[in-house]
């Protein structure tokens, strides 16, 4: 009894240091739409929202969006890890909107040839504070990226380089090039992201940060433009609150 006890306020004294160490936080934006990888995911007055832990370098926690009409829902976990020039993600990836065409009620069905969801394995690189291009690897390592039998999956990835291309002061402006394939197509043109392997994404994103009062409200203006598919968004956004 006396070990258990021992170990009981070991492990409480470790929790209570981790949590005093462990930084909370939250952003809560609404926008005209949700873009992504050179698709608009959902169109109309749309809300995500991010909650996440950081300890030290690394972090993790949920990222949520919707629409105001229900016909988009999409719920998201992940973890992390950061340092200075490097980021690594894996994100777990569930939307369920009401319209989807595959599995969207079964939350816990982690089945590769039944479930609803993702995993989507995420990597940045900034090269240096002198030049500030950051390069991009994405991956979706699990889920309903399959083939059309069904009998495995694509691998569909989306790389791409970012870089801005003005900033200063509160007003800053990035210019974006992505590339979508698929690492195991299996002769099928199509992947995650595009109907074929190509430039699915040329974005021009500009961010102005205005303050009233002491209240700061960062706006955005997403100009998309998907070669591949032979499309084009814009998207409009403000964020309510972060910390």
């Amino acid at each position: 009894m006396l070990k258990v006890r021992l170990l009981m306020i070991f492990l409480i004294i470790i929790g209570s240091t981790l949590l005093y160490s462990q930084e909370l936080h939250s952003s809560l934006q609404l926008r005209n739409s949700h873009l992504w990888r050179g698709s608009e995911v959902s169109a109309g007055l749309v809300y995500t929202g991010d909650v996440h832990v950081d300890y030290k370098s690394i972090y993790g926690g949920f990222w949520a969006g919707g629409s105001a009409d229900g016909s988009y829902k999409e719920f998201n976990n992940y973890v992390g890890y950061k340092n200075k020039h490097l980021t690594l993600e894996l994100w777990d990836i569930y939307n369920f909107s009401p319209g989807a065409t595959y599995n969207n009620r079964e939350y816990f069905n982690y089945k590769a040839k039944e479930t609803g969801r993702f995993w989507d394995f995420r990597s940045y690189y900034t090269i240096s504070e002198h030049l500030p291009l950051l390069l991009s690897w994405n991956t979706v390592v699990f889920g309903r990226d399959r083939n059309s039998n069904n009998t495995g999956n694509k691998y569909s990835s989306f790389v791409f380089g970012e870089y801005p291309l003005y900033k200063k002061n509160d007003l800053e402006l990035r210019g974006r090039i992505g590339y979508s394939f698929a690492l195991n197509n299996e002769g099928e043109k199509s992947n995650f992201f595009a109907g074929k392997a190509g430039v699915n994404e040329i974005s021009l994103i500009l961010s102005k940060r205005l303050t009233i009062g002491n209240y700061p409200i960062p706006l955005g203006l997403w100009s998309m433009w998907n070669p591949v598919d032979n499309r084009a968004f814009l998207q409009f956004s403000v964020q309510v609150y972060s910390f």
